[in-house]
């Protein structure tokens, strides 16, 4: 499932799909612990508490952007963008960010049930009408850089960095996923992002861009166990 650093294959270089950061901060964008800093208005006395505004400031010629104080926690991350977006082109990244999605532990409901952790380590194609296992999880089997134990990469827990810090981020890289596992990875992100779903299949959608040409209903998109 993996390669390390030093291995054959494994690109010191540059970011590709899939690829394991360690210590990367992951905001919790909660509304309820979110603070707004502020200033205090020049002509304030201080006789009593200060009324205080948000503090504004601008970023890349965008103007209107506040500072905030969240909790945060620094953990495991995979990487979700493209191998193409990120590649070094004339020494830097195209892209001006990677999205990256945190790694969880896996359940104890699903790892003491013998049916549901056997679909979930299988990783199985989404695509399966049938049998599309977990849609939404990538399995990751446990490895000593990954502190010993296995985890989910959560499509759905997902934090946005600049490339410009893209020397740091690649030292944050411990390990990067073979070829075959990371064509899993692409295809299981892609489908739990861009699936169809039954009521655009009912539609005749699933093609969008066949205008009044009539569809033949297809089945129901898969649910995810």
């Amino acid at each position: 499932m993996y390669l390390i650093r030093g291995t054959e294959g494994f690109d010191e270089t540059s970011l590709r799909q899939g690829d394991i950061l360690a210590g990367v901060p992951f905001a919790l964008m909660d509304h309820g612990k979110m603070r707004v800093l502020g200033a205090i208005a020049q002509d304030y006395d201080y006789a009593a508490l200060p009324s205080i505004s948000a503090k504004t400031h601008e970023e890349r010629a965008d103007e209107g952007w506040v500072t905030i104080q969240v909790p945060a926690r620094f953990g495991l991350c995979a990487v979700l963008s493209n191998c193409c977006d990120l590649e070094p082109r004339d020494g830097r990244v195209q892209a001006y960010t990677v999205t990256l999605a945190r790694l969880r532990p896996v359940s104890p409901d699903t790892r003491n049930d013998p049916e549901r952790f056997a679909s979930l380590t299988a990783n199985r194609d989404p695509r399966d009408t049938e049998n599309p296992g977990y849609i939404d999880y990538f399995y990751l089997e446990p490895h000593a850089l990954l502190e010993g134990t296995d985890w989910n990469v959560h499509f759905n827990q997902v934090v946005t960095l600049p490339t410009i810090d893209i020397v740091l981020l690649l030292r944050k890289k411990v390990l990067q996923l073979d070829d075959r596992t990371r064509v899993k990875f692409k295809i299981k992100l892609a489908y739990t992002l861009g699936r169809i779903n039954n009521d655009e299949i009912a539609a005749g959608l699933e093609n969008p861009w066949q205008e009044g040409v009539a569809q033949a209903p297809q089945p129901p998109a898969p649910k995810s166990q």
